[in-house]
């Protein structure tokens, strides 16, 4: 399913900010004398003029003309120093909402975006507000700008992932979760999930890679290895699946499991590795099994398997009688 709603409306956005950023530079470059630095443009302005393209897209005040817009000059208001009317706007407008008297809330927001188009408090209590109303759609598009210009804000992600996920909107919650992984790198969970996706959609190639990038981070992390292994296996990579694991047998032997070395052990004989395979049940018997009476029989039957290749017959019929 394609990405759509405030992900397209901002990939638009990105789009028209881009081009105008391009010819501001372009025209600085004209203009400037030889051997002077070009002044780097304020990023109010180039996103007050992108912004003021979002307000049309979202037929925010469709009856005013941009060149009414365009009078005002250059943009007024960012989260690092707002004027007293945004202040102002925004706390009456989150008043309305508290108070659920959200035909009063929204033309106060529609004017802050106006005013202020890089500020994301006003698209994310508009989503709230339309969220409220139970038009998710605007909702999430509302909250989708407001993650775009607050990308740090953990939550407000978790959020989009999860309502795109209602929506089955498996582009979106793939956008999201990329978002949020550039944003927060070492969050494991949100690879997790990015990686489940992937698996669900039959992405092995993908799905494998992204478990990779978790062991990469976490080396010690036995599922997203065992994972990685699995999704390589399933890309017809087998050698790089049992690099996984005979990296994790050497570096973490003493929270090497059975399951584990199973695991090894099968895509080894996969592998025709018997000698190796071979090796990994007498690690298995000697290290995992210590303290039990005898090796697994699985792991006694897949011994007697890679003989058997090898032309051990001895060795066959001295297990046959166990």
């Amino acid at each position: 399913e394609g990405v759509d709603g405030g992900v397209e409306l901002y990939r638009q956005f990105e789009r028209l900010e881009y081009e105008a950023l391009a010819e501001r530079k372009r025209k600085a470059l004209q203009d400037q004398p030889r051997g002077e630095p070009v002044k780097k443009p304020r990023q109010d302005e180039y996103l007050g003029a992108t912004m003021e393209k979002i307000n049309e897209m979202m037929n925010f005040g469709s009856h005013r003309k941009s060149r009414a817009l365009k009078k005002r000059g250059r943009r007024k208001g960012s989260r690092k120093k707002l004027s007293p009317e945004v202040t102002t706007k925004i706390g009456d407008a989150t008043l309305h909402y508290a108070s659920g008297d959200y035909d009063q809330a929204i033309p106060l927001l529609e004017e802050v975006v106006r005013i202020a188009p890089n500020l994301p408090d006003a698209y994310y209590i508009l989503g709230l507000i339309y969220d409220a109303m139970g038009s998710r759609k605007k909702a999430l598009n509302f909250h989708m700008i407001a993650a775009h210009l607050s990308p740090k804000d953990p939550a407000l992600w978790r959020k989009l992932i999860a309502w795109s996920i209602e929506e089955k909107n498996t582009g979106q919650v793939r956008y999201c979760l990329s978002k949020a992984i550039t944003s927060y790198p070492k969050d494991v969970g949100l690879r997790f999930d990015r990686a489940l996706l992937y698996c669900e959609l039959g992405e092995y190639q993908k799905a494998a890679e992204s478990y990779d990038q978790i062991v990469a981070l976490y080396p010690g992390n036995i599922v997203a290895r065992k994972m990685a292994a699995k999704m390589y296996r399933e890309c017809s990579q087998l050698e790089k699946a049992i690099s996984i694991l005979e990296d994790y047998v050497k570096n973490y032997s003493s929270e090497a499991d059975i399951g584990t070395l199973t695991l090894l052990i099968d895509f080894l004989m996969e592998n025709n590795s018997h000698v190796l395979a071979l090796h990994q049940i007498e690690y298995a018997a000697k290290s995992v099994c210590q303290f039990d009476e005898e090796l697994p029989l699985h792991l006694k039957a897949k011994a007697v398997i890679c003989h058997a290749y090898l032309g051990n017959i001895e060795f066959v019929e001295v297990f046959s009688f166990l």
